[in-house]
């Protein structure tokens, strides 16, 4: 099953949650969040141990657990989620960051190269990270398929970013990691 939680950040969110499922018998196979504006976005992949555990029980015991919280929850088994599976082509990791003024469009035009392409965003990262505020950083990582013409999608990718005035680094994953590693 899979679950959605978003609302008001605080501490504890993911400890509280995870003990809950834990509670009920749920193992936590998969999670991710993050903060947005001080909101809380979380998704969590669990295996219910017992099949008695349907997804209206599970919902029901997470919003009673944070009852008046301002937290939404929403529960889908993963078949809802994901009706149909893509067959896997063969992709290898990369990391883009752009660097530049913020603007209208921004997310849009380098994310409408990246479906263009076919490459899908495993995930995406925009904060001001700069001293200077005018500055936007976004780090996006993809999987790029390995077929791809990459001449092509380089070539495309710069030259949105320059006809969006963004800086844009284009590396594996594995060199991203390597020279960011603290």
């Amino acid at each position: 099953m899979m679950i959605a939680v978003f609302g008001q950040d605080r501490p504890g969110i993911v400890a509280r949650i995870s003990g809950l499922l834990a509670d009920m018998g749920c193992n936590l196979e998969d999670a991710t969040q993050t903060i947005l504006h001080g909101r809380f976005a979380g998704m969590f992949v669990i295996q219910p141990v017992l099949e008695s555990l349907d997804r209206e029980r599970i919902l029901l015991a997470l919003e009673e657990g944070f009852q008046g919280e301002e937290l939404n929850f929403w529960v889908s088994s993963l078949e809802e989620a994901s009706p149909t599976k893509p067959a896997q082509e063969a992709t290898d990791p990369f990391v883009i960051t752009t660097i530049g003024p913020d603007q209208l469009g921004l997310v849009a035009g380098v994310t409408g190269v990246l479906a263009q392409f076919g490459v899908n965003i495993t995930a995406l990262r925009a904060n001001v990270r700069t001293e200077d505020v005018s500055q936007w950083v976004m780090i996006y990582e993809v999987d790029v398929p390995k077929a791809l013409d990459r001449a092509r999608f380089r070539e495309a990718l710069y030259g949105k970013a320059q006809e969006l005035d963004q800086r844009l680094s284009l590396q594996h994953r594995d060199i991203f990691e390597t020279v960011h590693r603290v």
